[in-house]
C-alpha cells in the first residue's frame, strides 16, 4: 500500500495543490465588483471537472484496467496543465507583489486568525458528509448502494446552485455576513435534519441542504479573504488557509471514522453526525465574533 500513499497521496496530492491555488485566486486580481460571482464561476468548473473525470475514470478502469487508466488520466493532465497554465496571469503592479516569497507574519493578524480559526472548524467537517452518507443508507436505512451513490452526486449538483446564490448574495450583502448564513444552515443540515430523522427523505434534505451551504463554504473564506487583506496577498494567504483546511479534514476523517468504530459500533452515527454538527457550530459562532469585532452594526456590509 505504500506505492498508493506515496504516489496518489504525497506525490499527486503535493503537484495538484499548486494549480488549485493558482486557478481559484488568480481570477479575483482581475475582477472586483463581482468577486463571489467570479469564485462560483471558478468552483462550478471544478465541480463540473471533478464530474467528468469520476466518470472518465470509472469507464476507463472497467474498460482497460487500472494501470492503462492511470496512464490516460496522466496524459490528459499533462495536456491541459501545459496547454492553460499560460493562460494563468497575475494581475499585479510591481509595487504590489510581496516582499517576501513566503511571509508568514499575517499569521499574527487578528484578521487572519478568525478566519484560520472558521475554516479550520468549517471546512474539516465538509467531506464528513459524503462519506458517511453512502455507508449510513446501507447500514442504517437498509437501502440499496445506488442511493447513497445519488446522495453524493445531489450534494455536488446543489452544491453548484449554492455557490452561484452565495457568489450574488456575497457581492450584494458581504461574504463574511454570507459565510456566517451559509455555515449555520450546513450546520442545520446535520443537527436539525439529518440527526433527529430516521428516513430517505431526511436524509435526502439533508444531502441537498448541505450541498448548498456546505459546498460554498472553501468560496466564501477565499473570497472573505480578498475583502479583508487585498488581492495581492491572496495567493499565499490561501495557501496557508488551506493548509490548516489538509490538517483539519485529516483530524476530522479519522476522529469521525474512529467515533463510528467504537462508539457506534459501526452501525449508530448518531455521535459522528453531531461531531460534525457542532464543529460547524463553532466555525458559526467565530464567524459572529469576526463580524462583531469589525462592527457592531449588525447590517454592517462585511
Amino acid at each position: 500500500i505504500w506505492q498508493l500513499v506515496l504516489t496518489q497521496g504525497i506525490m499527486f496530492g503535493s503537484a495538484a495543490s499548486f494549480p488549485y491555488i493558482l486557478g481559484v485566486t488568480v481570477p479575483l486580481q482581475w475582477i472586483k465588483r463581482r468577486r463571489g460571482l467570479a469564485l462560483a464561476v471558478v468552483y462550478l468548473g471544478s465541480g463540473l471537472g471533478g464530474m467528468w473525470i469520476s466518470l472518465l475514470t470509472r469507464t476507463c478502469i472497467e474498460t482497460v484496467g487500472r494501470q492503462w487508466s492511470n496512464r490516460i488520466l496522466g496524459c490528459i493532465m499533462i495536456a491541459l496543465g501545459v496547454g492553460l497554465s499560460p493562460l494563468i496571469i497575475a494581475r499585479r503592479a510591481a509595487k504590489q507583489r510581496p516582499e517576501k516569497l513566503i511571509d508568514f507574519s499575517v499569521v499574527t493578524e487578528w484578521r487572519f486568525m478568525y478566519i484560520a480559526a472558521a475554516g479550520f472548524f468549517a471546512m474539516g467537517p465538509n467531506t464528513i458528509p459524503y462519506l458517511l452518507m453512502p455507508t449510513y443508507v446501507a447500514d442504517v436505512l437498509k437501502e440499496h448502494s445506488k442511493l447513497g451513490s445519488s446522495l453524493v452526486t445531489l450534494i455536488n449538483v446543489s452544491g453548484i446552485f449554492g455557490r452561484f446564490l452565495a457568489g450574488m448574495l456575497a457581492d450584494r450583502f458581504g461574504p463574511v455576513n454570507i459565510l456566517i448564513i451559509w455555515v449555520f444552515l450546513a450546520a442545520f443540515s446535520q443537527l436539525g435534519i439529518w440527526l433527529p430523522f430516521t428516513s430517505v427523505p431526511a436524509v435526502i434534505a439533508s444531502a441537498a441542504l448541505f450541498g448548498v451551504a456546505g459546498a460554498s463554504i472553501v468560496g466564501m473564506l477565499l473570497n472573505a479573504i480578498s475583502q479583508q487583506f487585498g488581492v495581492s496577498r491572496i495567493t499565499y494567504i490561501s495557501g496557508i488557509i488551506y493548509m490548516t483546511y489538509s490538517i483539519s479534514s485529516l483530524v476530522v476523517a479519522q476522529t469521525t471514522s474512529l467515533m463510528l468504530d467504537t462508539v457506534g459500533h459501526g452501525t449508530d452515527y448518531t455521535w459522528p453526525i453531531v461531531y460534525t454538527g457542532m464543529l460547524l457550530l463553532v466555525a458559526f459562532v467565530i464567524l459572529i465574533a469576526f463580524k462583531f469585532k469589525i462592527s457592531r452594526q449588525f447590517t454592517f456590509i462585511v
